[in-house]
């Protein structure tokens, strides 16, 4: 549609509008000249997409570490096991070294997870094992790192339940009669050490002999103060895997819930009470994890912990991907009859898109760029096990699927689509894409990169990139999960709102 930018009537309907005040370019969000002839469009511009991946994936102090097996038609069999340096945390009152005569009932790992990629009703199956030394402080660690070893298993395929409730009253206030309902208790608890119970309310309870943790509670019992230097001679660390017989699912743990190894024991200078009354137990915990970021102290506070995944693309139609200078076309990765492409966290894989005809826009005198918009269209019923990232975000790469890097303050810097009015030669604003729900059309992420495109036509970015791939996560970014879209490769655009002078 054609107009002028300043909105006066013409002299023929002056009458008609004397009351009407005029618009400029500006208010109407055309960054033209006032009085200038201008014809505003848009474009939607196709993109060739494939898929690629990127390794390693940072895990390192995230704000989640994962543990679990499980496999699907499109990343294969996954795997996480998390290995973590454990740290004192518990007040010194309640080392059993205060009570006359301490008695060990049970060890138990406490881990409070707050996703199930899988099944929540099969058990969970977990292999412990004592680090043979802890986490170096100075060495970087991520998901493709294997140099943290194992010595002794502290617990081999140890269960527990991920579908277990508790009973809450439903009205604090009630009297008679008062009201329960079941909740969920997000918890896995493993049992690494127990004395039999033969009595209420825990019988019957087999015995779980475990001659490290029997020597771990002497040495808490003729202590009063657990250093960190006393605690790092009782133990390396943690690392925590899925059983071989275990391929249900991978769970999340983070922030909400520390992470703990708990010794739970009674002072049996304490006569027990009559039933029903139960035994007073007393608890002295060892943290890992994210124990200090979960109370909003700084992660690097945090001891050291990581997860290893692993992927076993083999036989799947991304197999070409152990090769991280490949892509899969979009064409050649047809689901239903639909060119498609993913991205994941976790995993590193990620969708790229290559501008097309681009020189429709290039040819046109006068060019101004007033929106640009990658449209991103997720494929409905699509995510059975994984749920849709959040965000998306754009990295620029070369023709080897490379992720570029500029130098800013002197540090090698990934380059990241800046949000729109920032310097795309900086790094502090990367532009984020939301997902839009379309109503009664598919739900897509909406990604604006008007100042991005502007820069690029103008070649003011030190060199334009082959290519940008969309991931869930940047790599300085904490976030880490398996949260996966399937995107409809077909119908992906970019879309152009412009100006030119006439």
């Amino acid at each position: 549609m054609n107009w002028l930018t300043s909105r006066c009537a013409p002299l023929t309907a002056l009458a008609a509008l004397a009351l009407a005040s005029c618009d400029t370019g500006t208010a109407l969000n055309v960054d033209l000249p006032d009085t200038t002839a201008v014809n505003t469009l848009y474009k939607d511009l196709s993109v060739d997409v494939a898929t690629v991946r990127f390794a390693p994936v940072r895990t390192q102090k995230a704000d989640h570490f994962l543990i679990g097996r499980l496999a699907d038609n499109v990343a294969g069999t996954t795997e996480a096991r998390a290995y973590l340096n454990a740290t004192t945390g518990s007040s010194n009152d309640s080392l059993p070294s205060k009570y006359a005569t301490p008695v060990l009932d049970s060890v138990v790992l406490v881990m409070g997870f707050d996703n199930v990629n899988g099944s929540t009703t099969t058990p969970a199956r977990f292999d412990i094992y004592n680090l043979q030394a802890p986490l170096d402080e100075r060495q970087t660690y991520s998901s493709s790192t294997t140099t943290a070893t194992t010595a002794q298993p502290l617990g081999l395929n140890v269960t527990s339940r991920l579908d277990r409730t508790v009973r809450v009253k439903t009205d604090s206030t009630a009297t008679t009669p008062t009201y329960y309902t079941n909740v969920l208790t997000q918890t896995v608890r493993l049992a690494l050490q127990r004395t039999a119970a033969v009595s209420a309310p825990f019988a019957p309870a087999p015995a779980v002999a475990s001659p490290f943790f029997d020597g771990f509670y002497t040495s808490l019992r003729g202590t009063t103060t657990l250093t960190q230097a006393k605690l790092d001679a009782l133990i390396n660390g943690l690392a925590i895997g899925p059983n071989a017989s275990y391929s249900s699912a991978i769970l999340s743990f983070g922030r909400t819930y520390n992470a703990r190894l708990a010794f739970f024991f009674h002072d049996d200078a304490v006569a027990a009470p009559a039933p029903p009354l139960r035994r007073a137990w007393h608890s002295y915990s060892i943290f890992f994890g994210p124990v200090n970021s979960s109370v909003g102290l700084a992660t690097a506070s945090d001891p050291r912990y990581y997860t290893q995944i692993t992927n076993s693309l083999s036989g799947t139609p991304l197999s070409a991907l152990t090769d991280l200078t490949q892509a899969v076309s979009a064409s050649n990765l047809l689901v239903n009859g639909v060119p498609t492409s993913y991205l994941q966290e976790g995993t590193g894989l990620g969708t790229r898109i290559t501008f097309q005809g681009l020189e429709q826009l290039t040819n046109i005198p006068g060019l101004t760029i007033n929106r640009a918009e990658l449209r991103v269209p997720i494929k409905p019923y699509s995510n059975a096990l994984f749920v849709n990232p959040t965000y998306i975000y754009a990295l620029e790469v070369d023709a080897r699927n490379q992720i570029l890097q500029r130098t800013i303050n002197y540090l090698p810097t990934d380059r990241v689509v800046q949000s729109d009015g920032s310097d795309q030669l900086s790094a502090g604003s990367p532009a984020a894409g939301t997902i839009v729900d379309g109503g009664t059309t598919q739900q897509y992420y909406n990604l604006l990169i008007t100042s991005y495109l502007d820069a690029y036509l103008k070649s003011k970015l030190d060199g334009n990139p082959a290519s940008l791939v969309l991931v869930p996560a940047t790599r300085t970014s904490s976030a880490l999960s398996l949260n996966r879209a399937a995107i409809d490769a077909s119908t992906i655009r970019l879309r152009v709102y412009y100006s030119s002078k006439k």
